[in-house]
């Protein structure tokens, strides 16, 4: 049973537990404050929701008595507590007693259930431009997790990172989405090279469930949850790319994440950014004005999450630069002004500093043949 009190922070819980029949209060540990703060996308919640009602469990069923209001009924780009989401992996585990149950779920989700984030990676030019965007705007889906990726000269590695008390199932989740999602970009079966979770699954035959559905041996007991694939069939482009699309989605990501709170300073930061340079250059003096501080507490507020404005700025252009440089409606010297670079040099000094190449190279190697017809460059 849990119990609400005021600190300085906000409403947060107080825990109540039992000794020689008293009843005393005590306070939430860190992890459980931490845990309390972060949130997750109550479309996606939807989905663990409707995979149990197909198995023939109702809502009334799912919520056991608790108030929880059922996450499919809520608006669009509503989010739960992620306390609330650990709540109904609890109760899935419970009702369906079915180890292979976030597979079952993940055919739940959709592009469309991830708010603009989906649109995003549908509009990707290659899927490891999924993986960026899905790691860029990971907290759409929930604040208190993470993909990292890692790239070698033939892997592409994507590792979850989370907080120790969000559920591993998460990221089973999350795979059990986005393999199906990379087989419908690129029209065929995209194996992975690797999978490593660290579920110990008891049952054999779900074993084979998630053997079958990734096409490869998968290995439960990890040390940690990652996927690996072929970085070749990462980096291959498709068809399917829009970078109209892409600009769209990324002002709307930022505003979404602005105004529900991400948990993190510099997304707030970077939709200021994004807003700007629709207008031309950038400043630290005008974004700190755009969110109403001093560049002071702006640096300090960036500062905490170990980076400073300058690398945030460089970060955000240099994606915009290569979702651009696909665009052959777009000129170099286009590129440059849409990116604030006051000339061509600058922006070509910039771009090789950040891939090695000028903006021509680039586009010249990363493009297919016959993708990019009388490029305005």
């Amino acid at each position: 049973m849990v119990r609400l009190f005021k600190n300085g922070a906000g409403l947060v819980r107080s825990f109540k537990i039992s000794r020689n029949k008293r009843e005393q209060w005590r306070m939430p540990s860190m992890d459980e404050l931490l845990v309390c703060k972060h949130s997750a996308l109550a479309s996606c919640a939807g989905a663990l929701v409707s995979a149990l009602e197909q198995r023939g469990h109702d809502w009334a069923d799912v919520r056991a008595g608790s108030k929880l209001a059922d996450p499919r009924t809520m608006a669009e780009g509503a989010r739960v507590p992620q306390e609330h989401l650990r709540f109904l992996w609890k109760r899935s585990a419970e009702l369906t007693r079915d180890e292979g149950f976030p597979l079952v779920a993940a055919g739940f989700l959709r592009p469309q259930t991830l708010h603009a984030l989906g649109f995003s990676l549908l509009a990707a030019s290659s899927l490891h431009e999924v993986c960026e965007t899905y790691q860029r705007h990971f907290h759409v889906v929930s604040t208190a997790a993470a993909i990292d990726i890692h790239r070698t000269p033939r892997t592409y590695e994507i590792k979850s990172v989370c907080h120790p008390l969000v559920n591993v199932e998460g990221f089973e989740l999350f795979l059990g989405f986005i393999v199906p999602l990379f087989a419908s970009l690129t029209r065929e079966r995209v194996t992975p090279l690797r999978v490593c979770l660290r579920r110990t699954l008891n049952s054999r035959a779900v074993i084979e469930r998630y053997n079958t559905f990734f096409g490869v041996r998968v290995e439960f007991g990890a040390e940690e949850n990652l996927v690996v694939f072929d970085r070749a069939v990462m980096s291959a482009p498709l068809g399917s790319g829009n970078t109209s699309v892409r600009a769209a989605m990324e002002t709307i990501i930022g505003q979404y994440l602005t105004e529900v709170g991400s948990g993190e300073f510099r997304t707030m930061v970077r939709a200021q950014i994004l807003s700007q340079l629709q207008s031309g250059a950038v400043s630290e003096d005008a974004v700190s004005r755009g969110l109403n501080m001093s560049t002071s507490t702006l640096a300090r507020r960036l500062r905490g999450e170990g980076l400073n404005f300058r690398e945030l700025l460089q970060e955000t252009q240099k994606s915009l630069a290569l979702q651009y440089l696909q665009d052959a409606r777009l000129s170099i010297s286009e590129i440059g002004f849409r990116l604030g670079f006051e000339d061509l040099s600058s922006l070509s000094r910039s771009f090789r500093r950040w891939t090695g190449l000028s903006p021509r190279e680039w586009r010249r190697r990363h493009v297919r043949d016959g993708a990019m017809t009388a490029l305005a460059a």
